[in-house]
């Protein structure tokens, strides 16, 4: 038994060395994006990533045809990009004879925590992009490109076959790295109640001489429960699946463990002088 564990932590511990190693999350997967001749790419680079919310925070900044722009290289006309789905209601504004700027934007995504830590978050991102202002303003075609990395995280962005560079389905879902990060604590988990009732049934059985001190042990398996909890990445929210089918019953099977201590300690009063 002892030298199953042994394994499995083992091999645990040298598949999230190796994946971590591999550093998979340092950039975007993307599928080639071709520039619109007369057109704006759109060049978005992903900062952070909100699993809660199911967004991802990224810079916005663009990067016109040459037709657009002035001698000095920069646009020779403002340059207005209105990105779909964001959580800000506002169109971003790059200023005529300005380089432009990175703006702020947040994208939304569908998406379940709750699934942690095999949650994906997937949606399509589409931009419109106007050249000029007021009677003279006119649409031009656009490219979106999604660049950067998130630690933790693995980012893709798929160029719609039906309506190419137009559209681009963006995901992303938690690195290799993170969920056997995730799954060795839980692993942890498991085995506090595993060697808590080992231990508590010999000690009930008479097999080994009880010891108070026993007792505090398991008060502080309890006490370590949460912590251990709390520590999972990506922060899963109170009634994700591993509360559920987790930590519940690790929490139940410690205290079950505490009552057998304490059954054990009536059971063998110490001998009369």
């Amino acid at each position: 038994m002892a030298g199953l564990v042994l394994a499995v932590l083992v091999t645990l511990y040298v598949a999230l060395v190796l994946t971590y190693a591999a550093g998979e999350s340092a950039k975007v997967v993307q599928s080639p994006v071709s520039r619109p001749a007369g057109g704006v790419t759109v060049l978005l680079t992903a900062r952070t990533i909100t699993a809660v919310g199911s967004s991802m925070h990224v810079d916005v900044t663009v990067d016109p045809d040459e037709p657009l722009l002035g001698d000095d290289g920069t646009p020779a006309e403002s340059i207005t990009v209105s990105l779909d789905p964001t959580e800000e209601d506002a169109d971003l504004v790059y200023d005529a004879g300005k380089r432009p700027q990175s703006h702020s934007a947040t994208l939304l995504f569908d998406g379940d925590i709750q699934n942690w830590p095999f949650d994906s978050y997937a949606t399509p991102i589409s931009a419109i992009v106007t050249v000029g202002g007021g009677s003279s303003a006119r649409t031009v075609d656009s490219a979106i490109e999604l660049d950067g990395g998130v630690q933790g995280w693995n980012l893709t962005a798929t160029t719609d076959p039906d309506v190419p560079d137009l559209l681009v389905d963006a995901a992303f879902h938690r690195s290799t790295a993170i969920v056997l990060f995730g799954i060795t604590l839980v692993v942890v988990l498991i085995l506090l109640p595993v060697t808590c009732w080992i231990v508590g049934w010999k000690l009930y059985r008479e097999r080994r001489l009880f010891e108070a001190g026993f007792l505090g042990w398991i008060a502080a398996l309890l006490f370590a429960t949460v912590p251990i909890r709390n520590f999972f990445p990506g922060s899963p929210p109170p009634g994700s699946w591993v509360d559920v089918l987790v930590v519940l019953w690790v929490i139940v099977a410690l205290t079950v463990g505490l009552l057998i201590g304490v059954a054990a300690f009536i059971k063998h009063p110490r001998p009369s002088p």
